[in-house]
């Protein structure tokens, strides 16, 4: 059984800095993500912009999921994840999979095929 939180866009957040910081409560695990995103993003990104419970979970999110077009899409339509959608792929996925491969390959073993 595959209990991992699914983004979307197919970013498995389970395995992310900001959700893991924010289910153990660890505020060294948030400052270090936000440092490591400060870094990788060329963008000053706070402590404050970390904390996440998961992009499709109630609670917190972080300064990328609250901002997150593939986010809001999926939420409108009212889908678990972009592989459940049938117009899957799309141009905005595309394009954000040319950045992040790993989530369309995430994405793609989450697909199921309808007649």
């Amino acid at each position: 059984m595959d209990n991992r939180e699914i983004a979307c866009c197919g970013i498995v957040c389970s395995e992310c800095g900001a959700f893991q910081a924010t289910k153990a409560s660890d505020r060294k695990k948030a400052q270090a993500t936000a440092d490591q995103w400060t870094r990788e993003y060329h963008v000053s990104v706070k402590v404050a912009d970390v904390w996440c419970d998961g992009c499709m979970a109630l609670g917190d999110k972080c300064v990328h999921a609250r901002e997150c077009q593939i986010r809001e899409c999926g939420l409108g339509r009212r889908i678990p994840h972009c592989a459940a959608c049938a117009e899957y792929p799309c141009a905005k996925l595309d394009a954000f999979h040319g950045m992040v491969p790993q989530a369309r390959k995430t994405l793609d073993a989450l697909r199921v095929v309808r007649p």
